[in-house]
């Protein structure tokens, strides 16, 4: 009986202590966020550092070349998505008209009282609407000012990593038995390569999406090919939700240029088949089932990351979960949960 009271007093401070760190993590995700996206470029270029020791190249030179690569690319990045994103802000609300025209028909096809249909256009302000929405947009990108902000922060968490490794698993070493000490080193090797092989593979998958959706796009003739290309790239990080509305956008402005057309409907299907067959063909044969993760885990982790940091944390929840779950199975209380999170069909033991 004291041990099962026991259990349940350890299950109700961890549950409070779950809730107290989701809250500081949403209340500091100035400063989080920046730290999440320092510790997965961490993953992912380490073992490009390390190869650049193995080289004989020193230290030094290699976290400079290394970090000005980064900075750079990601600068250039930033770049060309808050060019793209303003000129789309900026022309969007001139489809207002085409909109109104367009339910308007609707309205006249669905049959509706003539009366209310004329007094709704009239009475609707769709400029003020569309402006509405493209500023939404807006605010949620921030200024290119902040993202070079927290692209400094992100570089400098970088430094420390990269700089620290070696030292960090020495005082690990140091601070804990040697049997802790190599169980918590594999842990953190573990999260490492399973984190570094999706991020590779979600990023060569990405890129060949958004190149296959550019070329579509660019035969269709619409607008904003190269903004709604690297939207492509960015939203397929977000499962399932991302890749639906990376193809909606640039559906839906193509049918406010051209209409109900064919050229639009090729549109259509062939984003829809490209996300299809790269999504449920491609992508699953590549990577396997190396996440392990649930499918009601992945929504559910979209929505609490949502919540906590935004489009950024819907970016981050996936191998921010995968590390969570890693964790967990490493502790005899958590690991029934870890099991849970699963998505392996093991039988019961």
């Amino acid at each position: 009986m004291e041990n099962r009271d026991l259990l349940y007093i350890r299950l109700y401070l961890g549950s409070l202590l779950g809730v107290v760190v989701v809250l500081i993590l949403k209340e500091l995700k100035s400063i989080f966020i920046p730290l999440a996206l320092a510790v997965l470029l961490y993953f992912l270029f380490n073992g490009v550092m390390t190869r650049l020791l193995r080289w004989r190249v020193p230290r030094a030179i290699g976290l400079i070349f290394l970090l000005l690569f980064l900075f750079v690319l990601l600068y250039f990045f930033g770049l060309l998505i808050y060019t793209g994103a303003s000129a789309f802000i900026e022309k969007f609300p001139a489809y207002s008209q085409t909109l109104a025209r367009v339910l308007n028909q609707l309205f006249e096809q669905l049959r509706m009282p003539v009366v209310d249909v004329e007094r709704f256009i009239a009475d609707f302000d769709w400029s003020k609407s569309i402006n509405t929405i493209t500023s939404m947009l807006s605010s949620t990108l921030g200024s290119f000012a902040v993202f070079l902000g927290n692209l400094f922060l992100v570089i400098v968490f970088l430094l420390f990593m990269l700089a620290g490794r070696t030292a960090m698993e020495g005082r690990v070493g140091r601070a804990f038995a040697t049997n802790r000490a190599t169980q918590m080193l594999a842990v953190l090797r573990t999260i490492e390569d399973k984190v570094q092989h999706y991020l590779l593979i979600k990023t060569l998958i990405s890129l060949l999406t958004a190149l296959v959706g550019a070329g579509i796009m660019w035969l269709a003739g619409i607008d904003f090919v190269l903004f709604f290309a690297l939207l492509i790239f960015v939203l397929n990080f977000i499962p399932n939700i991302g890749s639906v509305v990376a193809t909606i956008l640039p559906i839906l402005v193509g049918f406010l240029k051209f209409g109900l057309s064919l050229r639009v409907l090729l549109l259509a299907v062939g984003l829809s088949l490209t996300q299809m067959i790269i999504g449920n063909v491609v992508e699953p044969k590549v990577t396997g089932d190396n996440l392990d993760l649930s499918p009601i885990v992945i929504l559910v982790s979209l929505i609490l990351w949502g919540w906590m940091w935004g489009v950024i944390g819907m970016l981050l929840a996936v191998p921010l979960t995968v590390a969570l779950k890693i964790m967990m199975d490493q502790s005899p209380l958590l690991k029934p949960f870890s099991e849970l999170m699963g998505s392996s069909h093991r039988p019961v033991q």
